[in-house]
């Protein structure tokens, strides 16, 4: 909500006098940080109206560098980053000269310069601390999720554009599959793809594939395609080399059952006789999911999905009462599916 707010007012030119942006995506952080700062400060004039203040400064500090006037301008921007405001105690609750200077700080928000913007920038935000409350009520309070791996893959397609290149939904999508959701990540694998394809325009699949790294998530699509073929020791050879490259058991684990799930679902959703692309939007997969999901269906049977899926709360009440380590039990899941 708060970040369709945003998105709004700024494309209106409307600026509030204090945000708080917390989150994980750090580009979009960073995105609105620029798009605020755009319209406040020209070039000529930065030295003198934009404040960068990064780690934890005392309540004072930040007051003075708000409180001085902006100089050939009618506002001025003041970024704090990181600034340990917003942090609890450890234990619950803050400490009594910290709950002091927050509150400090509160009072002072109430009261604003109007040619005064303040963007807090936090990891972390304790949403029960008074100061919260009051940025709420006095500017904007947004948090930046990772984006939706939809409206992902329409951004991937976008930035290509940027670079004079297409590229189709499905391979787009792989790319987002194949990453942590980060746009961070997303740009840095797209860079590499416009460098290795040089002048060529048109993106393909084998394009990404030899440029992209593998992660867990395609690692775990070639194991559930392997069992799929009934492949049970090539199935078994993915999982070694994925332990070799350090990835969490527990995460391998949970990986391969979200798959059975996944593929389970699409079967019955087809058995009631919806539409493939029908059933692919019901349940929210980007077109190279959508594909792999779609070919698994087709070759795997409910009954050992169903079985699998039993087996794997079994396995899973095992791991936790310490009958069997994580790696048995993968083991014992993938041999199960034959």
């Amino acid at each position: 909500m708060s970040f369709d707010i945003l998105k709004k007012e700024l494309k209106e030119n409307k600026l509030q006098n204090v945000y708080l942006f917390y989150g994980q995506e750090d580009y979009l952080i960073k995105y609105y940080m620029n798009a605020i700062a755009n319209l406040i400060v020209n070039e000529e004039t930065k030295d003198l109206n934009y404040i960068y203040l990064e780690g934890k400064k005392d309540t004072e500090t930040l007051i003075e560098n708000c409180e001085t006037m902006p100089v050939f301008s009618d506002k001025k921007l003041v970024i704090s980053r990181n600034s340990g405001f917003f942090k609890s105690k450890k234990g619950g609750g803050e400490g009594s000269d910290k709950k002091s200077e927050n509150n400090k700080l509160a009072d002072y928000i109430e009261n604003m310069p109007p040619y005064t913007c303040l963007i807090f920038v936090e990891q972390e935000v304790d949403k029960r601390i008074k100061l919260v409350n009051v940025i709420k009520k006095k500017g904007l309070v947004v948090e930046f999720n990772y984006q939706k791996p939809a409206d992902l893959v329409k951004w991937v397609v976008k930035v290509f554009k940027s670079h004079k290149k297409n590229i189709d939904n499905v391979a787009a999508s792989y790319i987002v599959e194949n990453s942590e959701y980060s746009m961070v990540e997303l740009l840095n694998e797209i860079d590499k793809i416009v460098n290795f394809t040089e002048d060529k325009q048109q993106i393909s699949i084998d394009d990404v594939q030899s440029v992209c790294t593998k992660t867990i998530k395609s690692r775990i699509f070639d194991l559930t395609d392997a069992v799929a073929e009934g492949n049970i020791s090539k199935a078994l050879i993915l999982l070694n080399d994925m332990a070799s490259l350090k990835e969490p058991m527990q995460k391998i684990m949970y990986m391969i059952v979200r798959q059975i799930r996944m593929v389970y679902r699409m079967k019955l959703l087809k058995q009631q006789g919806m539409r493939e692309d029908a059933a692919a939007k019901q349940m929210g997969l980007t077109p190279f999911v959508a594909s792999k999901v779609l070919a698994l269906s087709r070759n795997m049977k409910i009954g050992i999905l169903e079985k699998a899926m039993y087996y794997s709360l079994e396995l899973d009440e095992s791991i936790k009462t310490g009958k069997m380590t994580d790696r048995t039990a993968i083991e014992l899941l993938i041999a199960s599916m034959k």
